[in-house]
């Protein structure tokens, strides 16, 4: 299981760092389903969660258009 995790981990932080390149992204909460990450711009920090599922081939599909601004 903490392999599986791993291995989860860095394909989320990886199409984090895909998507907001210029926004040091980081996990800050991980679930079955969904993830809260931190965006930071000029000290500023904000924060989103937002959901994931991996298919069968285990692609990760995160759904982008309905992340949501939360707090922590």
């Amino acid at each position: 299981m903490e392999e599986n995790e791993k291995t989860l981990q860095k394909k989320i932080s990886e199409a984090l760092i895909n998507q907001f390149p210029d926004l040091k992204p980081k996990i800050a909460k991980l679930d079955e389903k969904s993830f809260i990450y931190e965006l930071e711009k000029h000290n500023n920090y904000t924060y989103f969660s937002v959901k994931y599922q991996l298919t069968p081939s285990g692609a990760m599909q995160i759904d982008w258009e309905n992340a949501e601004l939360t707090v922590i």
